[in-house]
């Protein structure tokens, strides 16, 4: 059991979890006022979508790390340096998502808060100074998500480059690492796009590969380039 590699677990199980919760999350099209009221509005149901869409995420990039982990083993050079690069994009992809995750919590639990109480501790002054806390946490973290498609959609690059140059594609099956390269590529241009439509289509097909990925490492068609074979 000690033997049982998590990478292709995290890299499936993460995206069910991730897409579900965006799929139900009121506030993944929505931006300002509308967004911030959305959360209000259904803030008694909505912490099981974020306890969902935190583990998806921890799993999901955590899957990616690993799997960067063990293409690292047997890395060098050039190879091994990107690879450090593309470790460091997770890991801020990761705080991008906590962060913009903890702003909309900041929103859902202010509801539970008192306006102009007798005790001044954890009340807010006014109406207006509740909502506009929120509003502020709100665009607080839909500002800190705008560069996560940047830095996991580059990191994905990165892992699909190294992926070729380790181990050239001799088979179908072993071009699915380096197909990442367009995946990111289409995933890190999201912002400069700006479109709000293509990002919703987007975002789950990324997670699909990512669930691709992970059954077919499960199933032992593909494994990390360089890395060990081993049991999943």
């Amino acid at each position: 059991m000690s033997d049982r590699n998590l990478i292709p677990y995290f890299l499936v199980l993460g995206p069910l979890f991730l897409v579900g919760a965006y799929m139900n999350w009121p506030a993944s099209d929505l931006i300002g006022m509308r967004g911030t009221d959305s959360l209000i509005n259904e803030a008694d149901s909505l912490m099981p979508l974020l306890i969902a869409a935190t583990l998806g995420t921890l799993m999901v990039l955590g899957g990616l790390y690993l799997l960067i982990s063990d293409m690292m083993a047997n890395a060098s050079g050039m190879n091994k340096q990107l690879l450090s690069i593309a470790s460091v994009l997770v890991v801020l992809t990761m705080a991008f998502f906590i962060t913009g995750m903890g702003s909309n919590v900041t929103v859902i639990n202010a509801e539970d808060l008192d306006v102009d109480s007798e005790d001044e501790s954890y009340t807010f002054a006014s109406d207006a100074d509740k909502l506009g806390s929120q509003n502020a946490a709100f665009e607080t973290g839909a500002t800190v998500w705008q560069m996560s498609p940047v830095t996991w959609g580059l990191s994905l690059v990165l892992i699909g480059l190294v992926s070729f140059m380790m181990k050239r594609p001799e088979s179908p099956m072993e071009y699915v690492l380096p197909a990442l390269m367009p995946v990111g590529t289409i995933f890190l241009s999201l912002p400069i796009i700006n479109n709000p439509a293509l990002f919703s289509m987007v975002f789950p097909v990324v997670l699909l590969v990512h669930l691709i990925i992970g059954g077919l490492m499960l199933s032992g068609k593909i494994s990390a380039p360089g890395a060990a074979e081993g049991g999943a």
